[in-house]
């Protein structure tokens, strides 16, 4: 069975596996904060459920990412291409 968060290093080794076919990154800020902060789900072949979470490794909690460019960064790392950019 397949987990509905990954590590970067999970993440990578399903990637190459082919089973990860896409990613959002999402506003996971908290309401009334004034801060932006960034997160990461991952799409699979095998998920019945829209995505998973991308998990710090050690505290297998959602990794927050500051600024925009290191989530993008995060996902590059994994193996997608990360090219174009859409609001809502």
């Amino acid at each position: 069975m397949l987990a509905t968060v990954w590590t970067m290093a999970e993440a990578k080794k399903d990637f190459e596996r082919g089973l990860l076919t896409g990613f959002q990154i999402y506003d996971s800020s908290p309401i009334m904060d004034g801060g932006v902060t960034w997160s990461v789900s991952l799409s699979s072949k095998q998920l019945k459920v829209d995505g998973g979470a991308l998990v710090d490794a050690r505290t297998k909690k959602d990794r927050v990412f500051r600024t925009l460019d290191a989530a993008v960064k995060a996902v590059r790392e994994i193996g997608f291409r990360a090219t174009t950019m859409e609001g809502q």
